[in-house]
């Protein structure tokens, strides 16, 4: 088995980022993984062109466009978008992706409608600005973990993960228990074994209680 190599990296000027240092990462295919800071849309064009990557992390200031020309890598199987900038109009490469996350202020529902694409998807985490959660009924069928971030969501949009048969662990952040929402969340399926509140400091137990009743394990007081 051939070796596999990451590499983490903040760009700046003196790595001189996205021009003769980045060229010059593209070359080396035995760096399957990349976790990038401070990543724009001409960063994203360089590694459009390094097809043979099977883990891409990058956060910064991209675009959509930006992410639209990142086609090249055929072999993602965990991908990582984080950006203030971006929409979700984009389709990421046509690769067999067991993880996506998405991250970003500007992210609305329709920016999760992309998942149907990948029947593969194990593991999403959604960070949305501006999604009420109603894009969840795009998620494809063998999610079994899901992390959500929604400022906006509306409780009632997480009825649509009772179509996830094999969704296991559930976490939110930012989300404060209540009876309402844990008696949906209890609702949702036999195979739901873990939910948990990022952040929660001490909520009420009885708040808890219909979740304990159906057997699933909740964890609070994590950090965000």
């Amino acid at each position: 088995m051939g070796e596999t190599r990451s590499v983490e990296l903040a760009a700046d000027a003196e790595l001189a980022y996205t021009g003769m240092w980045m060229r010059g990462l593209a070359g080396q295919r035995m760096f399957r993984e990349l976790d990038l800071a401070d990543v724009d849309d001409a960063v994203l064009a360089e590694i459009a062109g390094m097809t043979w990557l099977r883990v891409l992390k990058a956060r910064g200031e991209f675009t959509d466009a930006g992410v639209r020309a990142l086609a090249g890598p055929r072999e993602l199987f965990d991908l990582w978008l984080d950006s203030d900038l971006i929409e979700g109009d984009f389709t990421p490469p046509d690769a067999p992706l067991r993880v996506l996350s998405l991250t970003g202020a500007a992210l609305g529902d329709r920016s999760l409608r992309l998942t149907g694409r990948y029947p593969d998807l194990r593991v999403v985490r959604w960070s949305a600005g501006n999604a009420t959660g109603e894009g969840l009924g795009w998620l494809p069928l063998g999610v079994q973990m899901l992390y959500l971030r929604l400022p906006r969501l509306d409780p009632a949009a997480l009825d649509a993960l009772g179509q996830l048969p094999r969704l296991g662990t559930l976490t939110f952040s930012g989300l404060a228990p209540t009876v309402a929402l844990t008696r949906r969340l209890a609702a949702l399926g036999r195979e739901l074994s873990r939910v948990d509140f990022l952040g929660v400091e001490r909520p009420e137990p009885e708040t808890l209680l219909p979740l304990t009743e159906a057997g699933v394990k909740v964890n609070t007081a994590l950090p965000v």
